[in-house]
């Protein structure tokens, strides 16, 4: 049976150690051999034949334009990120370091990228941004940015219909006072530098929704932090102007809300209904327990690391754009 040269078999050969010929192999160099020991090796590796195996780079990383800090004060994007991470350790792949574009951390050697396996976006980048970080490589999937580029992989919800179909349930009820508190939408470039945009869908949504119902519309476009919440409470109790149902744009929207509801004596969902965006862990501390749109962070996790394993293993190249369903959860704080 014929046998393939080994490293091992070249270094018998040549006289010296395995490292050596490895290092020749790899044209390391910081090596210190001389001229001649390097050509006999590389003449011995050509008369046997040797074929180097090419190891598949199963490294990924990571990049976020959530800060730390952001990550702390709203989870979201720390359990996309921890969800990632989870699925990269069950398949047994490496994890490069986290790289943060968040407008204080930038990127500064973004040539890095190139070395990784894979990358995965977390995030709304600009299009162009993405097709940037796509140039450097392009084993790259995107998480939650809809507006990714077609020839980019990317995994998210369509946040508008979930908003769209939420609003139509809530209707059915005989609802017509309906407000909504959101914020803007902010994308990033590759310097982290923010653009905000008054076009976020959950909103865009809500505001069709109220055309085409002939509704008025009543939307708080404050922020997206727990504070912002509070805030709006206080200013719909101040104004005797509390609907039927709010809906929060996200998880520590409603936080805010619930805890000045409370602090006001109002009762959810007696006098007032709420519904929330997210559905993260974190809604289990709070009592009424909250009605959520679920999206599908694990979900999220398990589809980009796949589409980047197929990516690394060559196993196709046309790109593929996952969208997830994000599904109301109904609690105590309201009932389709």
């Amino acid at each position: 049976m014929f046998k393939l040269a080994s490293i091992r078999d070249i270094a018998r050969e040549a006289g010296v150690s395995p490292g050596t010929v490895s290092r020749v192999l790899n044209d390391d160099k910081t090596l210190s051999v001389s001229p001649k020991t390097r050509n006999r090796i590389l003449t011995i590796t050509e008369q046997l034949k040797y074929h180097k195996v090419e190891r598949k780079n199963k490294r990924i990383q990571i990049i976020t334009y959530a800060s730390k800090e952001r990550e702390m004060t709203d989870p979201y994007y720390r359990e996309i990120r921890l969800a990632i991470e989870k699925e990269i350790k069950r398949l047994n792949l490496s994890l490069k370091r986290t790289l943060r574009i968040d407008g204080t951390n930038k990127l500064e050697n973004i040539s890095q990228i190139e070395k990784a396996g894979a990358i995965i976006v977390i995030g709304k980048f600009s299009s162009d941004t993405l097709q940037t970080l796509h140039g450097y490589n392009n084993n790259m999937v995107v998480i939650n940015n809809p507006e990714t580029p077609k020839n980019i992989d990317a995994v998210y919800s369509d946040l508008g219909d979930a908003m769209y179909q939420l609003l139509e349930k809530v209707k059915a009820q005989n609802v017509t006072q309906v407000t909504y508190v959101g914020g803007v939408k902010t994308t990033r470039d590759l310097t982290g530098t923010p653009t905000f945009c008054n076009n976020d869908p959950r909103y865009m949504s809500y505001q069709q929704w109220c055309r085409h119902h002939d509704i008025t519309e009543d939307a708080y476009i404050v922020g997206w932090d727990k504070e912002h919440g509070q805030q709006v409470i206080k200013d719909l109790v101040k104004q005797s102007n509390l609907p039927e149902v709010l809906i929060a744009g996200n998880d520590m929207l409603a936080i805010g809300m619930m805890q000045q509801l409370s602090a006001e004596k109002i009762s959810v969902p007696e006098q007032v209904q709420l519904i929330s965006f997210n559905d993260l862990d974190i809604l289990q501390y709070v009592s009424p327990s909250v009605s959520s749109v679920h999206i599908a962070i694990d979900e999220f996790g398990r589809s980009a690391v796949k589409m980047a394993e197929e990516r690394i293993h060559n196993i196709r190249s046309v790109a593929h754009h996952i969208v997830v369903e994000a599904q109301l959860i109904e609690r105590e704080t309201f009932h389709a």
